[in-house]
């Protein structure tokens, strides 16, 4: 350090112009590197996606002609033929086509074979391409597989075979080994350049096709190392930045073979497409090192012309920047100097009114923070608070001096924590404001709801930091949750009532839609002799049995599952997740535990039981017709004979059904 203070302000200079010289050199160096980069980047993108759609329709011709040639040879096959084999053994063009060639039939016996099994054809019926067929009966291409009997990986082109009903007879099926040099599938002799490689796997992630034979039937790598590969799976096409399977970086490109419902990947590793680009950063590091090497000399004589004013006027400006001098007064004849000494010293005296005028706002902001009744905080650009009012402090119980982010975060309650953190997070951005509400447990130990607002200061084209308010809601709170629960639920039993059931029933239905393996059951059921209950005992009595029919209701079914009151001694029990045997089961649990109600009063003992009713969720269904077809249920039950459960599609009490 000693040795560059001694240093000259001309070396100085030379130094930093040098300096300068150089990191522009550097930058246009860096520039040319990058949009070198790019441009290859971009041109190998366009080539990697016109190469991956050639491959591509390759592929789909190929099968596209498998399929017609196996259609139109299964219009001559009549299964129960004993000579099938021969005429297998004369389609000489299928057999240039296929490895073998092969007929089963509805069952998945082996009908005929060319060429011939040496132990005689696997049986397979129960295997998913057989099974896919036979359900869709339209032309397959299988997943990978290995044969039982010859122990090749193989792909099967399917052709159903139909009667003139459309009826399945069995399937024609040609065979291509996955490890045969000549196959149509191993793309293994596609090369681009030293290390890029094609790569083919099915939909479902399984390997067909790649360089190293070691992948073949393996399943491809997840989204959390080959994102690309995985949107590709899902039917993406297109090109970007990836990762090869073994995990270099590399250009990418994918395209569909929808008839296999296949994906083509070409793969260029980084490495390959960035050596010719190294290179040639190379030979122009060397130019840009020469350049700076000449042109010393003469920055050395140019900067020599003028440094001694310039000198005097650093070591003026250095004592008005410490608060010796109060402006420059340069003994100098150089009109420019003075006119930049006179600049300095406007700029001088401006920033010092402002220095002035800020510590007066400051002050004035504290104060006026300090008075407020409503909680307040500041933050800095990065969100540390730097001020806490009287106020947050009585309200929290944490200062200034005791606040931490992790104290502060140690009082929200747990299950507020994630979605307070990711408040933050968010207000933080660009744009980002901060509007929350959460629980944060007081000095005295007790939770109390907090809403918070903050928003962004800004000044200068820049963020200063943020203010925000906090205020203790928890009566509001409090009274809007009651009022939400009075408004669904009914006040005797604590049931749902009919306006909250609707609304949980449509939720359901909307989600039964969306999700087909979301099952969905509603049980409707009407107390049988009820009314006979209110008119001898009274409705204090009949209120008092419809609260031991609600609290059995809860006891019998799950937490998940939804109890209503609909009116009068009508209930409805909404159950999730449930298929007809489900169903059915806590329907008559219920109408079990309804039957053995002992209820008395007066000495006289009312027996209790109800008329049931069970719908299950269709795709024709909606919320109306769902509780119309438990409704009518209920009724033939009730009609029925009463304390007994109907399904809704049968009309039988589940006993019969």
């Amino acid at each position: 350090m000693a040795g560059w203070l001694n240093l000259s302000l001309r070396l100085r200079l030379l130094l930093g112009v040098g300096l300068g010289w150089l990191a522009l050199v550097v930058a246009l160096l860096g520039y040319s590197r990058l949009s070198g980069e790019n441009l290859a980047r971009h041109e190998n993108r366009v080539h990697l996606e016109y190469e991956a759609q050639l491959v591509a329709d390759q592929l789909t011709r190929e099968l596209v002609e498998r399929k017609r040639v196996l259609a139109r040879l299964a219009g001559d096959i009549d299964i129960a033929d004993p000579g099938l084999e021969s005429l297998l053994r004369t389609q000489q063009p299928l057999l240039a086509l296929f490895d073998r060639l092969m007929v089963f039939d509805a069952e998945g016996h082996p009908v005929a074979d060319w060429p011939p099994f040496p132990a005689g054809g696997p049986e397979i019926g129960e295997r998913p391409y057989f099974q896919h067929v036979k359900a869709f009966r339209r032309p397959w291409v299988s997943e990978p597989y290995r044969g039982g009997e010859t122990g090749i990986d193989q792909v099967m082109v399917i052709q159903p075979l139909l009667d003139d009903r459309g009826e399945f007879l069995g399937i024609l099926g040609g065979n291509t080994s996955l490890r045969d040099g000549q196959a149509y599938l191993n793309l293994r002799g596609r090369r681009l350049g030293e290390a890029g490689h094609v790569l083919l796997a099915t939909a479902e992630g399984q390997v067909i096709s790649h360089p190293d034979e070691a992948w073949l039937m393996q399943a491809l790598p997840g989204a959390g190392t080959h994102p690309l590969v995985d949107q590709a799976l899902l039917g993406w096409q297109g090109s970007g930045e990836g990762v090869t399977l073994d995990g270099r970086p590399a250009l990418v490109a994918f395209r569909q073979v929808w008839p296999a419902n296949w994906v083509v990947g070409l793969f260029l590793p980084l490495e390959q497409l960035q050596a010719p680009i190294r290179r040639y950063a190379r030979e122009l590091r060397w130019v840009g090192i020469g350049s700076v090497a000449l042109m010393l000399p003469l920055l050395w004589w140019l900067l020599g012309l003028g440094l001694r004013p310039l000198h005097r006027l650093e070591r003026q400006i250095a004592l008005v920047g410490q608060g010796k001098v109060q402006r420059l007064e340069p003994r100098t004849g150089m009109v420019e100097l003075r006119q930049v000494a006179d600049a300095f010293n406007r700029l001088e005296a401006r920033r010092r009114q402002a220095i002035e005028s800020l510590e007066s706002r400051e002050a004035f902001l504290e104060a006026v923070l300090a008075s407020s009744p409503v909680g307040m905080f500041l933050t800095d650009p990065q969100g540390q608070v730097t001020y806490i009012n009287p106020a947050l402090t009585r309200l929290t119980g944490i200062g200034l001096v005791e606040y931490s982010p992790l104290t502060w975060l140690r009082r929200v309650h747990p299950e507020d924590r994630s979605a307070f953190l990711a408040g933050w997070r968010q207000a933080l951005l660009p744009g980002g404001v901060l509007t929350q509400l959460y629980r944060f447990r007081s000095g005295e130990g007790e939770w109390r709801w907090l809403e918070v607002h903050a928003n962004r200061v800004s000044g200068g084209g820049r963020v200063l930091g943020y203010v925000g308010l906090v205020q203790d809601i928890t009566d509001r709170h409090e009274r809007e949750q009651r009022q939400l629960w009075e408004a669904e639920h009914d006040p005797l039993t604590g049931c749902l009532n009919r306006r909250g059931f609707a609304r949980r029933l449509a939720a359901a239905c909307a989600l039964s839609r969306r999700k087909a393996d979301h099952a969905l059951a509603l049980v409707m059921l009407d107390l049988d002799h009820f009314k006979e209950v209110n008119d001898s005992a009274g409705h204090a009595v009949g209120d008092t049995l419809l609260q031991r029919v609600a609290e059995v209701l809860h006891d019998t079914v799950r937490d998940v599952d939804a109890v209503a009151r609909l009116g009068g001694d009508e209930f409805a029990i909404l159950l999730a997740e449930a298929s007809r045997a489900v169903a059915g089961e806590v329907a008559e649990r219920v109408r079990q535990r309804l039957a053995e109600i002992d209820f008395r009063h007066g000495g006289r003992r009312f027996g209790i039981s109800a008329s049931v009713g069970v719908a299950l969720f269709s795709e024709e269904d909606d919320d109306v017709s769902l509780m119309e077809r438990a409704d009518q249920a209920s009724y033939r039950a009730k009609q029925g004979g009463r304390n007994r459960v109907v399904m809704a599609d049968t009309c039988l009490p589940l006993d019969d059904d």
